[in-house]
């Protein structure tokens, strides 16, 4: 049972992110399996922002184009696919080699022309362009699994909202407005016959609003009745809600009544205009997807496609090659072929960046600021003038007051220098932009295994985005297409889905310094302690001098002092002496403990002093006896010790956190944190980094366990 926890944290670790909050919560996780089924969901051409953009397409949207008809997307659902043997398949589809949507467009706008819409509704169809580019946002408006207008969640609820609507309406009216209508209300100069009149008038219409309201809770009851699903509306359903709303409107009637028709307007207001545009709005959905299936006039029985998602030599071999055909300088690709490496192309284009950003800085060093307090500045002012593309002689509209003066003081006799510097900053930026463009396409490009012919090339993005490209056949005739997909994967690939919590847990922080650090602190700490400590076990355990046993008192005292009382104090003396964010803070403190020497002088009274006489004759010091005899003979308690406050100091969170600033001091107790955000804890990677964490403990307790129970059994027994 003591097992339980650790092995639970084990298999958290190699869960994927989808399994973490799982219930109930299993012992086995996908990772393991040979293949997985997919779940691809449609997106726009273009980069949807609400679903987060990379650092690499942040930059590039500003240079790539954002609609490209031809590119159909596919966002993959779920956990992120790094490798594997990707296979999609679409059946019966229909689609057109037509780019020409003005005919639909042009019809679905005199449609709605004068017809009553929601006006949500009508905010989606505002913009009249016949461009495919404003087809395929109208489209993805409406009919989006994720957030489309059609959703069948969001349509049964916008019906059951206007309901109750309606029902407050009522219930407001004959609660407390009835009374206050002008034409139902009696004046004491009216006969007994108007009086009598006006009554009767007014139950009639109470009896009304009563029967519409009894008849509006019990269409709100229906729809209740239909089961939420993550999906759109079918086309049964909206025809089914149609029929109920048409029924209820064929309820609401109107009166020629002297008096009952003054309440026409307010029933049309308030109960007939709802409904209408309620089932306008469900009729169109029905209309829409009419109009867009007429003109999609070829079929397809099957479409498979099958691609291996690239490797990081398939990236590197796919840049290079592609290098080549680029228009880049010369200098430039020099420059990329130097860096870029089958190890590093994940990370290449902000290895390109740096290297660029570095001979920048380093050119204004030599030729503009005289002293290094001046660089930051001059690549300041430089930054901006490119940024705002400002010449030197509108620099005064862009830069602040400051760095204006700082210009016009310091530019004189380097105008020439100032200007060549500030050109190839904007080379380099237009270079640096069209370098990302390229580097994301070209390491994204897989190989087709199988594919139909109208298809030009597959692009797989952020491990979870696909990019089909076609050779003249529109995406927005597929956009309407359910795939079925899976990806399938080789013994080597589950083996590295297994341990990939571990590879991303490791790359998500500099954890190789936290391993260093912690080693570095936890070996010294634990030498230095069993120096000092084995030194003063052997003085109050062999040596005799005024107040031994006193003095030993008041060590064991201290124990009793809790170790957050000495925080503060312990905080203030380290910052005198100038030691914050530095291996003294983290050592010095920790050198002396008290438990330790007790530990070991346990240890050495187990000893007989006849050594110590025999030694004494044959000419030892204090220092050679404890040294060469005391230390070997009592070794499982020493390495007793030393385990201990080697685990303490490797395990040490709270004063790590409190003494250090920067990442390069920390250890690994405080590393583990990055997984902690605002959203909640990252469990896997949590997990693994606390399992890669403890295994050099757990190593070395297996090996020193005979000393460390022997140590602990051993002490304090004499003879």
């Amino acid at each position: 049972m003591m097992l339980l926890p650790f092995a639970w944290m084990i298999v958290t670790s190699l869960k994927a992110p989808s399994e973490i909050n799982e219930w109930p919560p299993t012992w086995s996780t996908k990772n393991f399996k040979k293949e997985w089924t997919l779940n691809l969901q449609v997106a726009p051409s273009s980069y949807d922002i609400r679903r987060g953009l990379s650092l690499e397409e942040f930059r590039t949207l500003a240079v790539e184009e954002k609609h490209n008809p031809y590119r159909l997307v596919y966002n993959i659902e779920g956990d992120y696919v790094r490798r594997g043997q990707f296979e999609i398949l679409l059946r019966n589809i229909n689609y057109s080699e037509s780019s020409d949507v003005e005919t639909l467009l042009s019809n679905i706008f005199e449609y709605i022309k004068n017809l009553e819409l929601r006006d949500d509704l009508k905010s989606i169809l505002s913009k009249e362009a016949y461009t495919l580019e404003n087809f395929e946002t109208i489209y993805y408006s409406l009919f989006s699994k994720s957030d489309g207008y059609y959703r069948q969640t969001l349509t049964i609820r916008r019906v059951q909202q206007t309901l109750t609507k309606i029902t407050d309406f009522i219930n407001l009216t004959l609660e407390r407005n009835i009374n206050l209508l002008p034409y139902f209300r009696v004046t004491p100069a009216m006969d007994a016959i108007e009086i009598e009149k006006i009554e009767s008038s007014k139950q009639i219409f109470i009896d009304y609003l009563t029967n519409i309201r009894e008849e509006a809770n019990s269409i709100n009851q229906q729809l209740s009745q239909y089961k939420p699903e993550l999906r759109l509306v079918k086309q049964q359903e909206v025809e089914e809600i149609v029929e109920l709303l048409v029924n209820f409107l064929s309820k609401v009637d109107t009166f020629e009544d002297d008096i009952l028709r003054n309440t026409n307007t307010l029933i049309q207001r308030n109960i007939y205009n709802p409904l209408i545009e309620e089932v306008n709005s469900l009729i169109f959905y029905v209309y829409f997807q009419n109009e867009y299936r007429q003109i999609q006039d070829k079929t397809l029985d099957k479409v498979y496609i099958s691609f291996q998602v690239p490797t990081k030599q398939d990236k590197y071999n796919n840049l290079i090659n592609d290098l080549e055909n680029m228009n880049f300088p010369e200098y430039f690709k020099v420059i990329v072929r130097d860096l870029a490496s089958p190890k590093n192309i994940n990370s290449l284009n902000k290895e390109v960046v740096s290297y660029f950003e570095r001979m920048f800085v380093s050119e204004v060093e030599h030729s503009l600021a005289q002293e290094p307090t001046e660089v930051q500045t001059w690549v300041n002012i430089l930054r901006t003038l490119v940024n705002r593309g400002v010449t030197l002689e509108n620099a005064k509209s862009v830069l602040s007051q400051g760095e204006y003066n700082f210009l016009i003081q310091n530019v004189v006799n380097k105008q020439a220098e100032f200007e060549s510097i500030l050109k190839k900053r904007t080379e380099y930026d237009k270079i640096i932009k069209e370098f990302d463009v390229f580097y994301i396409d070209s390491t994204s490009k897989v190989k087709i295994d199988q594919a139909p012919s109208f298809i030009d090339k597959i692009l797989f993005k952020d491990n979870s985005r696909i990019e089909i490209y076609t050779n003249n056949v529109p995406s927005v005739w597929l956009v309407d297409e359910e795939p079925y997909s899976k990806v399938g994967f080789s013994f080597s690939q589950r083996l590295a889905n297994v341990f990939q919590n571990y590879v991303d847990a490791w790359n998500s922080a500099p954890f190789s310094r936290y391993y260093i650090n912690t080693i570095f602190v936890a070996l010294v700490t634990t030498l230095l302690e069993v120096i000092f400590a084995s030194m003063a076990a052997f003085a109050f355990a062999k040596l005799n001098f005024w107040g031994k046993n006193a003095i030993f008192t008041i060590f064991l005292a201290t124990m009793m002092v809790p170790g957050e009382v000495l925080l503060v104090p312990n905080y203030i003396t380290i910052s005198k002496f100038s030691w914050i964010d530095s291996y003294y803070a983290l050592i010095v403190p920790w050198v002396i403990s008290v438990f330790a020497i007790f530990l070991i002088r346990q240890q050495f009274m187990t000893i007989p002093n006849d050594l110590w006489d025999a030694a004494k004759i044959d000419g030892s010091s204090s220092w050679r006896f404890l040294w060469t005899v005391m230390v070997p003979l009592s070794k499982p308690a020493i390495l007793t010790g030393g385990l201990l406050k080697f685990v303490g100091s490797w395990n040490a969170f709270l004063w790590v956190l409190i003494v250090t600033k920067s990442p390069e001091m920390r250890t690994l107790a405080v590393g583990l944190q990055n997984f902690r955000t605002d959203a909640g804890e990252i469990y896997n990677l949590l997990m693994a980094a606390s399992t890669f964490s403890m295994i050099p403990v757990v190593i070395l307790f297996l090996f020193l366990q005979q000393y460390f129970v022997e140590g602990i059994s051993r002490t304090g027994l004499k003879g």
